[in-house]
């Protein structure tokens, strides 16, 4: 049985996990296995009024790929950050506790210009408690983008992206508003993937996340990787992506 650890790919909001399919397609043939996440909250009828149903989502296959003594790396891509480390309240609780689990470790974190949120903090209230202006609303509780072209595929030419956008999902909008209760990323070795091309959370926004949690706690994010990709890298820099969650699996 192979002992390299096992991704656990958590998407963001609107996107499934075939979106990473260029990506993971790569790990796969370097001998690695990858498990995707699929939202509750992702075209939800009705919608769910919590994170919680996908952060028990993460939690139920993170928590299958540990138990059968496998380690873990846990890919976050935009929403995804937020989630992916709710998911990780129980583990987080046992790390501090200096118990043993006797069985896989979270071996390492990789946000993917995803959210990067302190304990009591809300993707909402990252914006400020206001709607980005790319978000088309509606009365039931329902958020999706105004232009996807531009916000998440911007270098990816539009006849490719088109496959993308078909595939898109509904969001609930009550999710944004939930708070964190842990911030795991100051306890598990993690790195953050910048995205300079990014419309959805631009560089500096990611640089500020990365910023304010080295001064949360000085040894997070130990590993900062850059790239001139949108807020899509695992569809438009798929070969370079897969190198840098290898190396983070190593």
């Amino acid at each position: 049985m192979s002992s390299k650890p096992e991704f656990v790919i958590i998407p963001g909001a609107w996107h499934f996990p075939d979106s990473f399919k260029p990506t993971t397609d790569l790990l796969e043939k370097a001998g690695y296995t990858s498990h995707g996440v699929t939202f509750p909250s992702t075209n939800a009828s009705p919608q769910v009024q919590s994170f919680d149903p996908d952060v028990q989502a993460i939690r139920t296959v993170v928590d299958k790929v540990l138990s059968s003594g496998k380690d873990v790396v846990l890919v976050t891509h935009s929403y995804g950050g937020v989630v992916g480390c709710e998911s990780l309240a129980e583990y987080v609780k046992t790390l501090e506790s200096g118990h043993e689990s006797g069985h896989g470790k979270v071996k390492r974190m990789v946000f993917v210009c995803a959210f990067v949120l302190p304990e009591g903090g809300s993707l909402m209230a990252a914006l400020q408690n206001k709607p980005l202006p790319w978000f088309i609303l509606d009365e039931k509780d329902i958020v999706n983008p105004a232009n996807p072209q531009e916000i998440f595929y911007n270098d990816i030419s539009p006849s490719v992206a088109e496959a993308y956008i078909s595939k898109l999902g509904t969001h609930s909008y009550p999710t944004f508003s939930s708070q964190l209760t842990v911030a795991p990323w100051k306890v598990i070795p993690s790195t953050y993937v910048l995205c300079e091309k990014d419309n959805a959370i631009p560089i500096g926004a990611q640089e500020g996340m990365v910023a304010a949690a080295k001064a949360a706690a000085p040894r997070a994010f130990d590993v900062v990787e850059r790239c001139d990709a949108s807020h899509s890298p695992f569809i438009s820099q798929p070969e370079w992506l897969a190198e840098k969650l290898i190396k983070a699996a190593q």
